[in-house]
């Protein structure tokens, strides 16, 4: 899934081929379900013969500033991505670019055409991921919803210990779950959440409200250089340290391949709030009070699978301040009650049933032979019943 990083590296491509530009030709392509609270038609009337005058980014979400309101607002969800006609290189899981490619290319939501005769267009096979068309005066479309319930981008707005420290204590989830959440941190998704975890040295279950002031300080450091470092370098895994956890997450499709850092440590799996969180055990261990409890599935078979492939289903939606639910004490169970047979009914009414039990079968009893139900003194009703001796098997 496109996170933090990656919108970066599309907004940095935007400010290169589409900023200071007019949009000439809108071509857009009908789905209700990609765009909110607008239609294609609706987002054509308003772009077409406008100039973009910036692109910005908060999170997961960027948009585009035009000279006069209103304002694209875009968020890619799983597989959303924009495509540049002339600059094949631009998707961050591109290693080499395209011979020849298709254009207009497959699932295509809209074509901007600009006056140089280049295109982009957005595109989203899956259809998670959203457009939608802001009034404001300005363009700072963060003081307004949906923006307006994420919270800090950790590269933009950076945070301090002290407000980490206030946060972390006041909720009670595990802390890759807490990461996730985008009313707390604004662009931090799956990958980006367990290399910062990697860094800090934190299990992935580690509670929020369980961090001593060393683990606090050390996954304050962690947020702002992972988040730093991966915004500054687009997403390009090549560009990654080598020691970084992305590189060696996945076995590259091997079957039965043990992934390990290039130190030899191995790399486990186990789920966090419904995701798949990679993480190192001999690093990350949890600590404190939670060390004995027990802990989540570990998840098995992820060799070579790429993340949003393995996760089917499992996005984080618009990245709209998701609730994370509290970790709560697990209810006590009730012990499963064993069906009884029918037989073993009729056997057992000439024992000593329990009062509840003669009830229901006078109950039963009346109703086959459509007499009305008795009243709850009338016990001695269910003395004078003819139950029908069992028949005997025959045996052959």
């Amino acid at each position: 899934m496109p996170e933090i990083a990656e919108v970066a590296r599309i907004v940095n491509r935007l400010r290169t081929h589409l900023v200071g530009k007019i949009i000439t030709k809108v071509t857009p392509f009908e789905d209700a379900i990609v765009y909110k609270d607008t239609t294609h038609e609706a987002f054509k009337q308003a772009l077409e013969g406008k100039k973009v005058l910036e692109a910005r980014q908060w999170g997961k979400y960027f948009w585009l500033v035009m000279d006069s309101s209103p304002h694209p607002l875009m968020h890619f969800g799983m597989t959303g991505w924009i495509r540049f006609q002339h600059d094949s290189t631009a998707h961050y899981r591109a290693t080499t670019p395209e011979e020849n490619p298709t254009w207009p290319p497959r699932f295509a939501k809209f074509l901007f055409d600009l006056p140089d005769a280049s295109s982009l267009a957005f595109t989203d096979p899956r259809r998670l991921s959203r457009i939608r068309l802001i009034d404001h005066p300005t363009g700072d479309l963060r003081l307004v919803s949906p923006l307006s319930e994420n919270g800090p981008d950790p590269v933009q707005a950076p945070v301090s210990i002290d407000w980490l420290s206030a946060k972390l204590s006041a909720r009670r989830v595990p802390l890759k779950a807490w990461l996730l959440d985008q009313s707390v941190l604004a662009g931090v998704g799956n990958w980006v959440g367990d290399e910062i975890l990697y860094h800090a040295r934190i299990h992935p279950e580690q509670g929020t409200n369980t961090l001593t002031a060393e683990m606090v300080a050390r996954l304050h450091g962690a947020l702002g250089y992972v988040t730093g470092l991966a915004v500054a370098v687009e997403a390009d895994s090549s560009r990654f340290p080598q020691d970084w956890l992305m590189l060696h997450r996945w076995g590259k499709g091997e079957k039965r391949k043990v992934n390990v850092l290039p130190s030899g440590e191995r790399i486990d799996f186990v789920k966090v709030g419904s995701r798949t969180s990679a993480f190192v055990p001999s690093l990350q261990r949890i600590v404190g009070e939670q060390a004995g409890r027990k802990r989540g599935r570990k998840v098995k078979g992820v060799e070579g699978v790429e993340e949003s492939e393995q996760e089917e289903g499992e996005g984080e939606g618009e990245g709209e301040g998701s609730e994370v639910e509290e970790v709560k004490p697990a209810p006590k169970r009730r012990a499963k009650v064993k069906a009884v047979k029918k037989e073993e009914v009729d056997g057992d009414r000439g024992r000593d049933v329990p009062p509840p039990a003669r009830r229901s079968l006078r109950a039963m009893a009346k109703a086959v032979k459509g007499e009305p139900e008795p009243k709850e003194e009338e016990e001695s009703d269910f003395e004078s019943l003819e139950v029908p001796a069992k028949k005997a098997k025959r045996v052959r």
